[in-house]
């Protein structure tokens, strides 16, 4: 059964979620929840250079509250102490911020570990550079993505990086800046990969693996256009043990290619932000994002709907189906479909009411209630 062609999309009321300005966040991305074994949910919210990163706990989305503001035991910012030195996989010293996007709880150590998108042209301190050398903020945000993990032992209030889990398989800078100087060979000065990043976490809820589902952007550097921003998607093995191992990118038909400057084969076209959530009671994934339209600068290539896909397998995915409200498309430039039970999963959803948040960069988010209505 398709339920998108037997069910449509019905957008109700808006309300207020606790990820707001009020509570110095500032959301820009989707919002990483899970829910612990003693069945607190739990959330991390934020970016390192606007207001605060904090965490968040509740028993569902309705009643969660801001707990702490996070500390990291690692620097960000400038590329001589970021990151605890750690260097990006290609070689090059990693700088700029942290934006929180998935989070996963170990059931038996409790340790939290969250993977966090990172960008070469944003609060670099001096040190930020795109596909055109040094900026201060990124020209068409040409700028390098990679995937980071950091863990915390003490429900998130305090934070050690542990290393880069997925990076494109180009290098993160091309011939017009090396930021290294050396004899590293930098991507052509003409159409340039940006690397992996904008993502989400999907945790199987009985399966063995946890899904991290990425954007891809290629870009023409002379006229500043995005030739296109696709999804991509890796996994790793659940472990138990408070150790998160390696990720594998999915590739011509199989998960075989390494997570850092491995190969990668989209899984959808023209996406932003997936993410993704389980529909129980259908035995269906799907999947929203918002639609990107290839060939625009970047002030007109997202457009902030809702467009949602489904699929059996995480891999392959059905053509998009736009979202409506009062009969006007409904969404944002972020967006995700969560449980509002106070027990399960967020991303599992068991039957056909569920909520939808949905913000901009920096913004409220905000959450409306949905359901799955026959057509």
């Amino acid at each position: 059964m398709n339920i998108l062609e037997e069910y449509k999309i019905s957008v109700g009321e808006q309300g207020t979620t606790a990820f707001c300005g009020q509570n110095n966040n500032y959301q820009d991305g989707t919002t990483p929840m899970y829910r612990d074994t003693d069945g607190k949910l739990w959330a991390i919210s934020g970016h390192s250079h606007m207001g605060d990163i904090n965490v968040f706990c509740g028993t569902c989305i309705e009643d969660m509250k801001k707990m702490y503001p996070i500390t990291t035991n690692f620097g960000v910012g400038h590329a001589e102490y970021a990151f605890d030195h750690i260097r990006y996989p290609e070689g090059i010293k990693a700088r700029g911020s942290i934006w929180p996007f998935g989070l996963y709880i170990c059931p038996n150590t409790h340790r939290f570990f969250c993977f966090f998108h990172n960008e070469t042209g944003w609060n670099g301190r001096g040190t930020a550079y795109d596909s055109l050398g040094l900026c201060n903020t990124p020209h068409f945000d040409s700028d390098f993505r990679h995937i980071g993990l950091m863990h915390s032992d003490d429900e998130g209030k305090s934070w050690t990086f542990d290393r880069w889990v997925i990076t494109g398989n180009n290098v993160c800078f091309t011939e017009n800046y090396n930021p290294n100087g050396d004899c590293a060979i930098g991507q052509k000065s003409g159409v340039v990969n940006l690397g992996s990043g904008d993502f989400s976490l999907f945790v199987e809820p009985d399966g063995e693996f946890m899904y991290i589902v990425y954007n891809m952007v290629i870009v023409d550097v002379p006229t500043g256009v995005w030739l296109s921003c696709d999804t991509y998607i890796a996994r790793t093995r659940k472990r138990t043990d408070g150790v998160m191992g390696d990720f594998v990118k999915y590739y011509e038909g199989s998960f075989c290619e390494a997570g850092n400057l491995g190969r990668e084969t989209k899984i959808a076209s023209n996406t932003w932000h997936s993410r993704i959530a389980y529909f129980e009671k259908h035995k269906k994934y799907l999947m929203c994002s918002s639609p990107i339209e290839p060939g625009k600068v970047t002030s007109a290539l997202v457009k902030d709907i809702m467009e949602v896909r489904e699929s059996d397998d995480m891999i392959h995915w059905s053509e998009p189906v736009a979202v409506y409200k009062n009969d006007a498309p409904f969404g944002n430039h972020y967006m995700a479909m969560l449980s509002a039970s106070d027990t399960n999963q967020p991303h599992i959803i068991k039957g056909d009411d569920f909520l939808i948040l949905t913000n901009h960069n920096g913004t409220d988010v905000m959450k409306h209630n949905a359901r799955l209505e026959k057509k």
